[in-house]
């Protein structure tokens, strides 16, 4: 297969992707994309290496790892400036607690997964030092989403019954001014 064909069935593949994802979530059908996005990774790795030209050289590579680290500090500043804005903002609206700690888990896992595929990559050893550290702060950072999921779980919340905002505990916040469906 030539490259330039390789970029075509990428471009077809993405156009079904795109009418495909939207159908769904207009019928409120989530598992066909989920699945198509699958299938289609696979035919691109299958078809990928059934490449006869030079798809990416050494350089493409360096700039595409610098790209990446750049796009990854980036993301992790504005989504914690972003977090600590609707966090401090969940007095106004309390839609926005529950957005400040998805920006802010959603960071910690990114920086995570960073980390982790950049020691797979040093190929660091089971007896580094560094690398028992980076367990430790992962055990801790599981330990600590284990703590935040069991205060933050919505115990203290409110419940959509009837047309009506109940109480479920004690929220420490007023009843969403959402109509309740």
């Amino acid at each position: 297969m030539t490259l330039k064909n390789y970029q075509r069935v990428k471009i077809a593949l993405t156009i079904i992707l795109a009418l495909v994802i939207s159908q769904s979530l207009v019928f409120k059908n989530y598992l066909i994309p989920i699945a198509l996005m699958v299938a289609s990774a696979l035919v691109l790795i299958f078809l990928r290496r059934r490449v006869s030209e030079v798809i990416a050289d050494e350089r493409d590579y360096m700039v595409g790892g610098k790209a990446a680290l750049l796009t990854i500090q980036i993301y992790g500043w504005v989504a914690t400036i972003a977090m600590l804005i609707f966090y401090g903002l969940r007095d106004y609206n309390s839609a926005y607690q529950p957005i400040g700690l998805v920006l802010a888990f959603s960071t910690c896992i990114l920086l995570l997964l960073y980390s982790l595929f950049f020691r797979y990559y040093h190929r660091v050893s089971l007896a580094d030092k560094k690398y028992l550290y980076t367990a430790l702060v992962l055990l801790l950072f599981l330990v600590f989403m284990a703590f935040a999921l069991r205060v933050f779980s919505g115990e203290d919340n409110w419940l959509c019954q009837n047309g009506e905002w109940v109480k479920h505990g004690q929220p420490d916040y007023p009843a969403p001014n959402v109509e309740c469906k």
